[in-house]
């Protein structure tokens, strides 16, 4: 009953703000769309999510209206959840993980997540049509306010080293040739890898080196 209420709240909540949409279940599966550039999306329920999260997070740090803030964190939670269901982790944790973070780096996760679903294409960093690894990372940071170098190692050097005890969930994770955004829990990444996988979300693989850093210092 509580997660169906709180599925209420954030509809009502974005009614209010004139940004409401047909509301698709997060953990419900999509189809295939196609892009302007004619390469296939996959539609993904918690990247719509988390693009009405986006909207309503911005609404409060430009107004400071509670109204949002408290729809924010709704959805937040709702997709957070999601989220760690997909991946096989205990929801709470990856709640928590992400209330504990500051709000840049709620917003570098929140605007990852809602490009779920788009293409790999090296060298690119564009919203809904197409991302690298470094694209992907300038663009949710972009969103909290922050420019990143478009280059995976250049991010994580000039990042302020991290680890998992002392990251937060949005700070960079790298290894060799890649970089990513960290979930918070465990190694739950946000990430555009390769061509013919789209962004999407992943547990690393343990026997990966990883480093983390913050983009923030």
């Amino acid at each position: 009953m509580r997660r169906r209420a709180a599925h209420v709240g954030v509809a009502a909540i974005l009614t209010t703000f004139g940004l409401a949409t047909v509301a698709v279940p997060v953990t419900q599966a999509a189809p295939a769309t196609v892009t302007a550039a004619n390469r296939a999306r996959v539609a993904d329920p918690i990247a719509d999510r988390a693009g009405q999260a986006l909207l309503l997070l911005k609404r409060f740090e430009a107004t400071g209206d509670p109204l949002a803030l408290q729809g924010f964190e709704s959805a937040r939670d709702e997709i957070a959840a999601a989220v760690a269901q997909r991946l096989g982790l205990q929801p709470a944790d990856m709640q928590a993980a992400w209330a504990r973070a500051d709000h840049p780096h709620q917003t570098a996760v929140i605007a990852a997540l809602g490009q779920l679903g788009v293409a790999y294409r090296r060298n690119t960093s564009r919203p809904g049509v197409s991302f690298d690894c470094s694209g992907l990372t300038s663009y949710a940071w972009a969103q909290a306010g922050l420019q990143l170098t478009r280059q995976s190692s250049a991010q994580i050097r000039n990042a302020a080293p991290r680890d998992p005890q002392t990251a937060q969930a949005g700070d960079l994770v790298q290894y060799p040739g890649h970089v990513m955004i960290w979930l918070g829990v465990e190694r739950a990444v946000v990430h555009a890898v390769m061509p013919g996988r789209p962004v999407e979300v992943l547990l690393i693989n343990e026997r990966r080196s990883l480093r983390w850093g913050d983009p923030t210092g």
